[in-house]
């Protein structure tokens, strides 16, 4: 296979020496200068740049232990998993915890729930949800979002797991006629009868 911008010994040197005035002058234009000398355009220079090792990627590679972490705590708020992260040895900011969890569809869909929404495919309020967990017969946490008390206060979260746990321990706290019927079955099976 060809390559569109084959690097000579001549192009590494131009290129080395763009950085190098670029780390002394801190002048990125020589960056812009050397890609015209040479007829590439920039992202080739930096490309290269970073296969001599005079630039570093701007992200490093997400580590497994990382990977774990945010899988884990997925349905909090970037803020709460980046401090997760860090608490762990690890150093991601907000911003970069949000742009991997948008491009891993982490908390998209998820496999929680909030209490409103295990309520409406349970057929009943809010409240009696709250009061399930308040009463110890559903686990949930806090969901880490920014809501004050004027706002209903932080909301909960339910893992799938849990609410499957409930819906087979205690039958009779839910009226299986009000229960969304494709959701439970779902839930119930697996997700083998919606395949």
């Amino acid at each position: 296979m060809k390559r569109k911008y084959c690097p000579s010994d001549a192009i590494d040197r131009l290129i080395r020496e763009a950085y190098d005035l670029w780390r002394k002058s801190s002048d990125r234009r020589a960056i812009t200068v050397a890609a015209t000398r040479i007829g590439w355009p920039g992202y080739a220079v930096k490309v290269r740049a970073r296969h001599l090792g005079l630039a570093r990627a701007k992200e490093p590679v997400w580590s497994e232990g990382e990977f774990r972490i945010l899988a884990r705590w997925g349905w909090l708020r970037d803020e709460r998993i980046a401090l997760k992260l860090r608490a762990a040895g690890f150093a991601r900011t907000a911003t970069a915890v949000h742009l991997k969890r948008k491009r891993m569809r982490i908390c998209q869909g998820g496999d929680w729930y909030s209490a409103y929404s295990l309520a409406e495919a349970m057929g009943v309020d809010s409240h009696k949800v709250s009061r399930w967990i308040k009463a110890g017969l559903l686990k949930a946490e806090r969901r880490g979002s920014a809501r004050t008390e004027l706002q209903g206060g932080d909301t909960w979260l339910i893992l799938r797991a849990e609410a499957k746990r409930f819906v087979l321990r205690c039958p009779d706290e839910y009226d299986l006629g009000k229960v969304e019927k494709f959701w439970y079955l779902d839930l119930i099976t697996n997700g083998r009868i919606c395949r």
